[in-house]
C-alpha cells in the first residue's frame, strides 16, 4: 500500500494521475462555490480536453451542466435569452455557424452568405484571448490551490509530519554510569552476570578503560568468581578472577581469590593422584587464605584423614602423630581425626615400651587415654608401663609368721619382725589401708606414747595401727624382747628403727593386708 505521504510527495511532482484529476476537479468545485460558473466551466473543458480520460473532471463538468441547464446558480446574475435560442439552423445549435449566420442577419432580413464579416473575426478573436487568459488564470488558480487549499483539503489523508529530534547533550561518563547504576546492582543483586557484564561492556564502550568501567569490571568479575567458588566450579571461577585482575592487576583482595583458587586446583589434582601429602599441603596453604573458601575445610580434612591413614598403615608412627596432630588444628572436634592420632600414639607407645623407653612410652600411652579413654588396649599397656616405672606400695603382715613385708611392685623393700595382739586381743585380719600418720601417738586408755604412728583400722571408737615400741609414762619401753610373738593389745608392733624406716616409707592410702 503507498503511504500517504508517498502519495503527496507523487501529486507534487505530477507523477499521479488520479490525484491530479482529483486536484483539477477539487479546483473546479471551488470556483462553483465562488460563483464563478464560466470560469469553472473553461477550467474543466481546458482540463478534459487535455486529458479527456481524467473521470473526475468529466464527472465535475457534468453536474456543473446539470446545474446550469436546471436552475440559476444562487448569487449568479440570470442568462439573458438569445432570439431563436434553441431553434438550429442546421438541426445543431451549439454549430458556430448557427450562431454566426443569426449574428450577420442584415436588418433588411436578407442573410449574408458565405463567411462571417470581419467584426465577427474580432469577436472570435477575442473570445479566443479571452480563453486563453482564462486557461492561464485557471492553471495559476490550480498552482496555487495545490499548495494551499488543495494540500489542506488532503491533509487528512497525509501523516503528521515527525517532531524535529531535539540532539541529545553527550552525557559525561559519571553521567551514564549513573543512569546505569540502578540496573548493574540490580543485575548483581539478582547474580544476574551475562546482565552485569553487559553493562560493563556499554560503560567500558563509553569509556574505553575508564576508572569506574574498571572498578564495575573487577567488582562484576570477582563477585561473580565467587558465586562459581560457592556452586563448586573452581575452574570457571578462576577465569573469573583472572578477569577480574585484567581490569585492576593491582587488587589484593582478587589477587587473594585467584591465588587460593589455583591451590585449591592444585590440591584437588594431587588428592585425585593418590599424592596425599601434596594435597594436604596445597589445602593449608589455601586455607591460610581464604578459610571460607567453597568446600575448602572438607577438602582439607578427607586430604589429612587419608595421609595420616597412609602412615598409620605403613607403621610410620612419627608421620602418623605430626600428620594427625597437624589436622586437628584445623579440627579439633573431628571424631575420625581423634582417633586415628589416638591410634597413632597407643601404637608410637607400645613401640616405646618395647624398647624398653619407658617415659616415652608412659607419655604416648597417657595421650591416646585422654584422646580416647575406653581404648583398653592403651590402658592396659599404661597399666604395665606404669607399675614397672612406679610399683605399687603395699604392706604385708603374717599373723602365722609375725613378720612385716614392705613390697614395691614384686620388690620387697622391708622384712620386719612384728609383735601382734595377744589372743584374746587379737590383730583383726584383712585388707586395709594406711588411714593416718602421726609421729608420736599418744593413748590416754593405755596411758602409753607410741612413736611412728600409722594408723589402719578402727574397733569401736579404738583404732589401731603400726608403731614402734610404746613408751610408758616413765619413759620405760614395753615388749622390748618380745618381738616375733605375740605381745600387744592388738597393735603390731615394731622396733624403733623399723618402724621409723617404715613410716617415711609408706603413704596414706598404702595397702595393708593382714593373714595369717
Amino acid at each position: 500500500m503507498v503511504s500517504r505521504q508517498s502519495k503527496l510527495e507523487r501529486f507534487r511532482a505530477g507523477e499521479d494521475p488520479a490525484l491530479k484529476g482529483q486536484a483539477w476537479a477539487e479546483a473546479g468545485r471551488r470556483l462553483i462555490a465562488e460563483g464563478r460558473l464560466e470560469d469553472a466551466h473553461h477550467l474543466l473543458r481546458s482540463v478534459l480536453a487535455a486529458d479527456p480520460a481524467c473521470e473526475p473532471v468529466r464527472a465535475e463538468l457534468a453536474r456543473l451542466t446539470a446545474l446550469r441547464e436546471r436552475e440559476p446558480i444562487p448569487g449568479t446574475p440570470p442568462r439573458a435569452k438569445i432570439p431563436g435560442a434553441g431553434r438550429r439552423e442546421d438541426g445543431d445549435p451549439s454549430h458556430p455557424s448557427w450562431a454566426w449566420g443569426r449574428a450577420s442577419t442584415p436588418a433588411d432580413g436578407r442573410r449574408a452568405v458565405g463567411h462571417p464579416p470581419a467584426r465577427h473575426d474580432r469577436q472570435r478573436t477575442r473570445a479566443v484571448g479571452l480563453a486563453a487568459l482564462t486557461l492561464v488564470a485557471a492553471l495559476l488558480l490550480v498552482a496555487v490551490l495545490i499548495w494551499g487549499p488543495v494540500e489542506r483539503s488532503l491533509a487528512w489523508l497525509l501523516p503528521p509530519p515527525p517532531p524535529t529530534p531535539t540532539p541529545l547533550p553527550t552525557l559525561t561518563p559519571a553521567q551514564v554510569a549513573e543512569q546505569f547504576t540502578p540496573q548493574w546492582q540490580a543485575a548483581l543483586q539478582a547474580e544476574n552476570w551475562d546482565r552485569a557484564l553487559e553493562i560493563v561492556d556499554i560503560l567500558n564502550g563509553v569509556d574505553p578503560g575508564g576508572q569506574i568501567a574498571r572498578k564495575w569490571g573487577l567488582i562484576t568479575n570477582l563477585q561473580y568468581g565467587q558465586a562459581l567458588v560457592r556452586d563448586g566450579q573452581p575452574e570457571e571461577a578462576l577465569a573469573r578472577f583472572e578477569e577480574a585482575l585484567a581490569w585492576q592487576p593491582d587488587d589484593e583482595e582478587a589477587q587473594t581469590w585467584q591465588q587460593a583458587t589455583r591451590l585449591y586446583l592444585a590440591g584437588q589434582e594431587a588428592l585425585t593422584t593418590g599424592r596425599r601429602g601434596e594435597a594436604a599441603d596445597a589445602f593449608s596453604r589455601a586455607y591460610a587464605l581464604l578459610p571460607d573458601y567453597g568446600d575448602l575445610a572438607d577438602r582439607l580434612l578427607e586430604a589429612f584423614r587419608s595421609w595420616g591413614q597412609e602412615a598409620l598403615d605403613a607403621g610410620e608412627w612419627d608421620a602418623a602423630v605430626e600428620i594427625l596432630t597437624r589436622a586437628r588444628t584445623y579440627a579439633p572436634e573431628d571424631k575420625t581425626l581423634t582417633d586415628l592420632l589416638a591410634t597413632a600414639y597407643r601404637q608410637r607407645g607400645i613401640a616405646f615400651q618395647e624398647q624398653n623407653d619407658l617415659e616415652m612410652a608412659r607419655t604416648d600411652l597417657e595421650t591416646a587415654l585422654l584422646l580416647r579413654p575406653d581404648d583398653e588396649i592403651a590402658q592396659s599397656h599404661y597399666d604395665d608401663v606404669m607399675y614397672i616405672l612406679f610399683p605399687p606400695k603395699r604392706i604385708e603382715i603374717s599373723i602365722g609368721k609375725q613378720r612385716l613385708y614392705a613390697w614395691e611392685g614384686d620388690t620387697l623393700i622391708y622384712n620386719f619382725p612384728v609383735s601382734t595382739g595377744l589372743r584374746g586381743r587379737d590383730t583383726a585380719v584383712g585388707h586395709f589401708k594406711v588411714l593416718d600418720k602421726i609421729p608420736s601417738a599418744y593413748s590416754s586408755i593405755w596411758r602409753l606414747t607410741m612413736p611412728y604412728w600409722l594408723g589402719i583400722y578402727y574397733v569401736g571408737r579404738i583404732e589401731n595401727g603400726i608403731h614402734a615400741l610404746p613408751i610408758r609414762p616413765d619413759g620405760s619401753v614395753m615388749w622390748a624382747g618380745l618381738l616375733g610373738q605375740r605381745a600387744s593389745y592388738g597393735c603390731v608392733i615394731l622396733d624403733t628403727p623399723a618402724a621409723r624406716a617404715l613410716y617415711h616409707w609408706a603413704e596414706i592410702g598404702t595397702p595393708v593386708d593382714i593373714h595369717y
